[in-house]
């Protein structure tokens, strides 16, 4: 059939309203070119300013029942939604956003007529302004959630019975019976029980991380009575030690470092270490660790700050502790400062990954969680759907404040309560008037002297100048001539000279002046001896105002979905639902974060106590039961004895979530006693069926820590200082590269007091695996490695624990220096063919320092006695080296 050559109605309608749009386009774009030439700043709008682009340019593919790509650029979420390559835009950032990019290289539209320059103009500042107009969708796909998922660790732990077994002469308490189950299942057993210094010297470690003391050990071997091991026990988890030790665990998987990260300055943060305190305090009194998450969760609402701070005369102990515990929310990296509020996206750089790091914490801490997968979509293995990662978020963002954000050196809270400020600040307002007063009064005095000076001075010029010389000094510099300005400038320094030569002509022109400044600097400092300072808080606390969450599509900030209401994972199954009930208007705290850290520590909810005492377990053990601590989910280990993680969780709670009873339970049992040394046939037939131990039919030897090791050295030595909280002890940074503490900055104290800066890890911790906190560490790794041995036989630390620890021994017990050093070391008596072996050493060693001088000097009973010592502090260096020294066993 021939073609009429006639357009049908439909067609001319077509054509006349993209003859019409372009029209609105070019009357636009001349209209904001218009209103930019007058200096006046455009607020365009999706309607507008943008549809009418996309009617003329982008309708033709983009558009209708089915869109190419996806994108219906016909409804505004959906440029947020996007399409089958994602977001179109990202509000305020139009340089990476699809859409620009895509118009901006030619690339879109793919037929018909391109967009102009200025079209692209508009639709860059459109995007960059916000992209106002763009309402983001009330719902969210949800087609991707995990569905028909069992997990096991989702569903409440049930306490099994105790198993029977064959070798019931080895089971002191259920964890063995459970573990001797399992054992017997696989034709396996129990080692025989560890001698009783191995076992003082593993529970020391493993309960304070410090070795035995000679005078502890003669104590522990000399104590006959039955219950003398259970004594033991007892005693290490009485010492404050022990907080030190357990805390350090605990600041681990809180992510804990003294600085603030992020950015090449790693800026210290001055009251961190209030947080670790707390932390240590916590385990020493033995915090229900119920209540010990809910204060680090929601201090501030436990125990009511707000109240306290508005009515009471002070702050109870209760509420500082409750406000200093939640700087467990504040462990995240946060480099932001004040000024970052002109960055351009502070909040998708720089506040966002703060949040998504804490919730990543706070989940993987305590739920053994990894949800971070959930930010983008949701989880692709556990049942963890995108929606109620947001809906958790929503649970802090009334702290937190993404689009509102407190630097974080802002970011405190003074101890004290409302009546306890206004005092201060009325005291405060008086000596700085008085202050003001004295300088002021002094600083009149100094321009009276400053006038003589000028006076003295002037007379030195020549006659004929001179009143010239002093109009122009008289002249406001607006009103000066030029010759003015010129004899101003030329006689400014001789005349007025700076603060520093004044202050230097007082002194040598006028006696009285120095008397005057000594009596103003009294004064002054008597006054300020009135100024009263509180101490501060590195805590989280709710802003005032409301807020909304919405979900981050692609976990892009950038591109907001709906908002959410604050919730929890829906498919744990918990007892008690999370709850929560919007408070009256104007309360001061939301209690979003209290309703979660109680829907969090009830005593059935699946993960919590399972979590807590698996940690526990690994710490024992070397490895958990779940041998991954910080997931729980699909992608996790398996637990190896599921029904003994039941029976331990269970446990935990009944007995009032004590920490310290479960180190009682694990540490008397046979499992934990059992030796780890085996001989070559029981190795050969239990790594055949147990290669990993995980059955544990033996019990694993583990190496030190960083900290434990360090410490301990500091302890053999005898210079372990036992301070304990307060500021941590700065590192530096040697042009080297190395990190050390310097030896003046009281470096002996425990290794928890040493400053953890982010970027400036001490070398020694670092060397022996302490992590670097990008965010936490819920498992540290043990490397072995040849800088290892060599920190430990080159650094000038150890040197000097070496000479210290020689001089030790030599003044403990003269007569046995040796014997000495080797009970201190390695926590037992030495055999003789160390002796034997040690003596000959010794005698090497002092042969090759007297070596080092002259015949003459040789014979001189000081020369032999200094070789002699530096023989022992040879051999003291060899013992701290060793790798007995260094391993549990």
């Amino acid at each position: 059939m021939r073609h009429s050559g006639r357009l049908s109605g439909k067609q001319i309608l077509l054509i006349l309203g993209m003859i019409i749009c372009l029209i609105l386009v070019e009357s636009n774009a001349a209209s904001l070119a218009k209103d930019s030439a007058k200096g006046k700043k455009v607020a365009l709008t999706y309607e507008k300013d943008i549809l009418p682009i996309f009617r003329a340019k982008c309708f033709r593919c983009h558009a209708g029942v089915e869109p190419k790509g996806g994108l219906n650029l016909s409804q505004p979420s959906a440029l947020l939604i996007g399409g089958d390559s994602g977001a179109a835009i990202r509000i305020s950032a139009a340089e990476s956003s699809l859409l620009y990019e895509k118009v901006t290289s030619g690339e879109m539209p793919a037929a018909g007529q391109k967009l102009t320059a200025k079209e692209k103009g508009v639709i860059r500042t459109w995007i960059n302004d916000g992209a106002k107009g763009i309402k983001p969708a009330t719902t969210v796909d949800r087609s991707d959630d995990v569905t028909g998922v069992e997990l096991w660790s989702f569903n409440p732990p049930a306490r099994p019975p105790t198993p029977a077994v064959t070798a019931q002469q080895r089971v002191s308490n259920p964890i063995d019976a459970f573990i001797l189950r399992k054992l017997e299942e696989h034709q396996l057993t129990l080692q025989p029980e560890a001698d009783r210094l191995t076992l003082l010297r593993r529970a020391s470690f493993d309960l304070i991380g410090l070795p035995p003391s000679p005078e502890e050990i003669k104590q522990f071997l000399d104590d006959q009575r039955p219950d003398a091991y259970a004594r033991m026990i007892d005693r290490l988890l009485a010492s404050p030690h022990y907080g030190e030790r357990w805390g350090r665990h605990w600041l681990d998987v809180a992510g804990y470092t003294d600085s603030a990260g992020i950015l090449s300055s790693d800026l210290p943060l001055p009251l961190a270490y209030r947080y670790r305190d707390y932390v240590i305090r916590a385990f020493n009194k033995d915090k229900p660790y119920d209540r010990f998450l809910q204060e680090q969760i929601a201090g501030d609402e436990l125990t009511d700050y707000w109240t306290a701070y508005n009515t009471q005369d002070t702050l109870p102990e209760e509420v500082v502790e409750g406000i200093t515990a939640t700087g467990f929310l504040r462990t995240a990296a946060d480099a932001s400062r004040p000024d970052f509020s002109s960055i351009k996206n502070a909040a998708g750089q720089y506040f966002y990954p703060t949040m998504f790091d804490t919730l990543q914490i706070v989940c993987s801490s305590t739920m053994g969680l990894t949800v971070q997968c959930a930010r983008c979509h949701s989880h692709k293995f556990d049942p963890v759907p995108q929606v109620d990662y947001y809906r958790m978020q929503a649970v802090f963002t009334g702290a937190y404040r993404p689009t509102d954000w407190v630097p974080q050196m802002n970011r405190r809270l003074k101890i004290a309560s409302k009546k306890q400020k206004q005092s201060a600040d009325k005291i405060n307002a008086e000596v700085d008037k008085q202050v003001k007063q004295l300088k002021a009064g002094f600083e009149k005095y100094k321009q009276g002297l400053a006038d003589q000076i000028f006076a003295k001075r002037l007379t030195a010029l020549p006659e004929q100048i001179r009143d010239d010389v002093e109009i122009a000094f008289a002249v406001s510099k607006e009103n000066r001539s030029e010759i003015q300005k010129y004899l101003f400038e030329k006689f400014e320094k001789q005349l007025r000279p700076d603060v520093k030569e004044l202050d230097q002509a007082f002194k040598a022109n006028f006696p009285e002046y120095v008397i005057k400044g000594k009596a103003l600097n009294d004064q002054v400092a008597a006054a300020e001896k009135r100024r009263i300072h509180f101490d501060e808080v590195r805590a989280l606390y709710d802003l005032p105002g409301s807020v909304t969450t919405p979900v981050l599509l692609r976990g892009d900030p950038q591109t907001p979905g709906p908002n959410v209401e604050p919730g929890v994972i829906t498919t744990i199954d918990t007892p008690e639902p999370f709850s929560w009930t919007p408070p009256p208007k104007d309360t001061p705290t939301s209690g979003r974060r209290l309703a979660f850290a109680r829907w969090l520590t009830q005593p059935e909810h699946p993960l919590t106590a399972r979590v807590m005492v698996n940690r526990i377990w690994l710490h024992h053990f070397s490895t958990g039961i779940v041998s991954t601590p910080e997931d729980f989910g699909v992608s996790g280990s398996p637990p190896s004895h599921s029904e003994l993680l039941d029976w331990l969780a269970t446990e935990f709670v009944q007995n009032g979530w004590s920490i310290k009873h479960m180190h009682r339970l694990i540490l008397t049992s046979s499992t934990w006693r059992q030796r780890s040394r085996v001989s070559p046939e029981t190795r050969q037939s239990g790594t055949a069926i147990d290669p990993e131990n995980r059955l544990l039919w033996r019990q694993n030897m583990q190496r030190l820590q960083a900290e434990p090791l360090r410490d301990a050295v500091l302890a053999t030595s005898g210079l372990l200082d036992p301070t304990m909280f307060g500021a941590p002890i700065a590192v530096q940074r040697l042009k080297s590269g190395e990190v050390i503490v310097p030896v003046k900055s009281a470096p002996d104290r425990r290794s928890i007091y040493i400053q953890i800066l982010r970027l400036n890890p001490q070398t020694m911790l670092r060397a022996f695996d302490q992590p670097e906190m990008t965010v936490n560490c819920t498992n540290r790794s043990t490397s072995t490695v040849s800088t290892q041995a060599l920190t430990l036989l080159n650094s000038d630390p150890m040197v000097r624990a070496a000479n210290a620890f020689a001089k030790r021994v030599q003044t403990e017990q003269p007569e046995d220096p040796t014997g000495r050093a080797v009970l201190a070391a390695f926590s037992r008596p030495i055999t003789s063919d160390e002796r034997e072996l040690f003596t000959e050493f010794l005698e090497e060693q002092t042969a090759k320092h007297l070596a080092t001088h002259s015949s003459k000097e040789q014979q001189k009973p000081e020369i032999i006695k200094q070789s002699k010592q530096l023989a022992m502090a040879d051999l003291c260096h060899m013992l701290l080296s060793a790798n007995e020294f260094a391993y549990i066993d």
